[in-house]
């Protein structure tokens, strides 16, 4: 792509987009018209199964009982069977709606209409073993049509249920008449063996919503075509100000680049509060040694020392006291989340972020990665800032035509990384100074590797660094794979 001129580039540039993006837009608006569909159904297989269970309640608690009353010894389905009757009731409604299906599908019905088939029986059987579960919902394909299902389990048998469904030989004489005494009896209280299921149709929308589709990737294409045709004619100086702004582009990553290496300068906040802690612990013992003289003082009642100035002093060391308890309790508190890492693969995500800019500085970068995954206990994010801060040390050193090996490994309980460039390298002075802070090599705030050792320290490990003038610089982390208590 460098080759070819900002022109063929941005006309393959807009082509890539055409073909990247069509898919993406196509993909969401169908999925954006199915689950519209989908909420539809949803919407109408609700008022079904609801408007069955009503029915089902007004025939067993207000139509039943009255014709219990005036008729004792009698049953007849047609009057008093909840099921026969919303059956009836539905059976005409969806004589109006073609494909629509609505079932009270039952593991042992009386009525062989109502047995339920594989499917059907499986949500049952899900009810059953679920009981927390209140509705089944989703898609499927039977007969070569797409349905949405939505199923609500069945009522559980209740004591005054069993006069038809317990024991048949104390079941209604019209209702063995008419259904026989094999199926549907012997229930106990509390089983439930039936689900109310409602089929709603959506092959119908769901073609509509393929056919928008494709008429939106028709306008697409003619819309895109059109913008392409008067970009590439109209537009000449369009091209032209790329290439004037090359320059502005370049520029500013720079300065990205340059903000990047600056990344110490934004976690040495770390570091700074280090500091103040050990102000804070450096006053604690005078303040505790001052507090407790003037106690003693205000205890002995001496004469001639106001005590009310004593008690202004006492309350300045309390405050003060309590300046350094918050500094500790943020210590106790501050806590990173650790967890089962694999070094090598820290590893390689992290060069993987700095491959092109090694690349861009014509330095070689070698990795030799041991074989096996290197497990140990890390907290990711800092890990991945100790190993970058380092490959930059590295790469600030590094002439033109270096290399920075890494190598990974284990040493005895041990993992360990090593960083070895063929930098300028450190004199003895510099490299027993480094690991203070405040101090450089390279005119900056010198807190990076203080940091990195305070990181280091955190995850138990040990950090050893070696260097000579003219040969090159070898940092070593070595981390526990395992934590002692």
């Amino acid at each position: 792509m460098k080759n070819i001129g900002y022109k063929k580039r941005f006309t393959i540039t807009l082509i890539l987009i055409y073909i990247i993006f069509l898919p993406v837009i196509s993909a969401t608006t169908y999925f954006i018209l199915k689950q519209s569909a989908i909420n539809n159904a949803y919407d109408t297989a609700t008022l079904y199964l609801t408007y069955f269970e009503a029915t089902r309640h007004y025939v067993g608690d207000e139509l039943r009982p009255i014709l219990l009353k005036e008729m004792p010894d009698r049953f007849f389905p047609e009057g008093m069977s909840r099921s026969y009757i919303a059956g009836s009731i539905t059976k005409r409604v969806m004589q109006e709606l073609p494909g629509y299906i609505l079932k009270n599908a039952s593991l042992n019905p009386k009525n062989p209409k109502n047995r339920a088939d594989e499917f059907e029986a499986n949500i049952i059987n899900e009810f059953i073993t679920k009981k927390e579960l209140k509705e089944w919902k989703g898609l499927i394909e039977r007969d070569g049509y797409h349905y949405y299902v939505l199923a609500h389990p069945g009522s559980p048998f209740k004591g005054y249920c069993l006069k038809c469904h317990g024991d048949p030989a104390v079941a209604p004489k019209e209702l063995i008449q008419r259904y026989g005494a094999e199926a549907g009896f012997f229930m106990q209280e509390g089983d439930m063996v039936d689900a109310l299921i409602a089929y709603i149709p959506v092959h119908i929308p769901l073609a509509i919503a393929r056919d928008v589709v494709m008429v939106f990737i028709g306008i697409y294409t003619t819309f895109f075509a059109a913008i392409f045709l008067v970009i590439n004619r109209r537009f000449g100086w369009f091209y032209e100000k790329i290439e004037s702004d090359k320059r502005t582009i370049e520029d500013i990553g720079k300065e990205i680049l340059n903000l990047n290496r600056e990344m110490e300068d934004i976690v040495a906040e770390r570091t700074m509060g280090m500091v103040s802690l050990r102000v804070a612990d450096r006053i604690r013992n005078p303040v505790t040694v001052i507090g407790g003289l003037c106690q003693q003082l205000i205890k002995k009642e001496t004469e001639g020392i106001p005590k009310d100035k004593l008690e202004v002093i006492l309350d300045e060391c309390r405050r003060m006291e309590k300046i350094v308890a918050d500094f500790d309790e943020l210590v106790k508190t501050k806590r990173f989340l650790f967890k089962r890492e694999d070094l090598n693969e820290i590893l390689i995500s992290t060069t993987k972020l700095i491959e092109q800019e090694i690349k861009d500085k014509n330095i070689s970068l070698i990795l030799d990665i041991y074989e096996k995954p290197l497990m140990f206990n890390a907290n990711r994010q800092l890990i991945r800032i100790t190993i970058r801060h380092i490959i930059n040390n590295s790469m600030d050193a590094t002439q033109s035509g270096g290399k920075i090996t890494v190598k990974t490994g284990i040493k005895g309980d041990s993992v360990f990384l090593t960083i070895t460039d063929t930098g300028k390298g450190m004199s003895p002075e510099e490299l027993r100074r480094i690991s203070e802070p405040f101090y450089s090599t390279k005119g900056r705030s010198g807190l990076g590797l203080p940091l990195i050792r305070q990181i280091i320290t955190e995850h138990m490990g040990e950090i050893a660094i070696d260097s000579k003038p003219k040969i090159g610089t070898t940092v070593q982390f070595i981390f526990s794979s395992r934590w002692k208590e």
